[in-house]
């Protein structure tokens, strides 16, 4: 082989290589989509200011702050430049993925998200919100997220009359859990010797009454946006619950 041919293997190796490294880098950096996710354009920040500063180092420490129960929260700043975070992982899920979850919430709000001072990002096992404006304790719902299930139930009537007093049950238990934990999952026979499965769950910083009045409000939907579907969820940044009739829930996790 010639000279120049050896160079120009040589070069064309290189090549090759850098672009594998740069795909293989890019792949490993992609994150998967939200169930969900909002944007609040009404209020923006500017690159280098001081709330872009605060978000950065609340979100970086962010996923130190769990309470032991996959609840994450975190205040950075001042006056208007506050930033104000939550992070808030399904009640039966593992702390590998619990941590793995809030981790891919944050980089994905922040690449769809880029100059928004209020975010919030639904995943299957967790949720996180970042804002302005104070987030603990506060009920106020800006928008619902409707997931069904595109499969209907033969006999309508038993199946909601089987679903109703599980999720009542499951909002009790939620509600009461205490200021580390609100989450209740259970199931119950359904029509056809069925078993629907369900699952409530509030952020802990809510009362029992705050939780419990939330959990109504979004059960009550049922009956308007899920009626006759053999599974459905309701998502709003304080509370949410799931239903279906295959199970869905680890009962045997617990994340710490």
């Amino acid at each position: 082989m010639s000279n120049f041919a050896r160079k120009l293997f040589f070069w064309l190796s290189s090549f090759i290589y850098i672009y594998l490294i740069h795909i293989t880098t890019t792949t490993t950096l992609a994150q998967p989509d939200f169930l969900s996710y909002f944007c609040e354009n009404a209020a923006n920040y500017t690159e280098n200011s001081a709330y872009q500063t605060n978000l950065d180092t609340t979100l970086a420490a962010l996923p130190t702050t769990n309470n032991g129960f996959g609840f994450y929260n975190l205040t950075t700043g001042q006056g208007n430049d506050t930033v104000h975070s939550v992070a808030l992982c399904r009640g039966d899920v593992n702390p590998d993925a619990c941590r793995s979850c809030v981790n891919d919430s944050i980089v994905n709000l922040r690449q769809l998200c880029p100059n928004q001072k209020e975010a919030i990002g639904y995943y299957d096992y967790c949720l996180v919100k970042y804002s302005n404006e104070v987030i603990l304790g506060s009920t106020r719902i800006k928008f619902y997220v409707y997931l069904a299930n595109t499969q209907n139930a033969t006999d309508v009537d038993q199946f909601n009359s089987d679903l109703a007093p599980l999720l009542k049950k499951l909002r009790g238990d939620a509600a009461a859990g205490g200021p580390l934990r609100k989450f209740a999952s259970g199931n119950v026979t359904g029509p056809v010797f069925s078993t629907i499965y369900g699952l409530v769950q509030c952020t802990p910083d809510l009362s029992e009454i705050q939780c419990s009045d939330c959990l109504e409000d979004i059960i009550n939907r049922i009956a308007f946006y899920f009626n006759g579907a053999v599974g459905g969820r309701v998502l709003v940044p304080m509370c949410n619950f799931r239903y279906e009739i295959y199970r869905f829930v680890n009962q045997s996790s617990r994340v710490i």
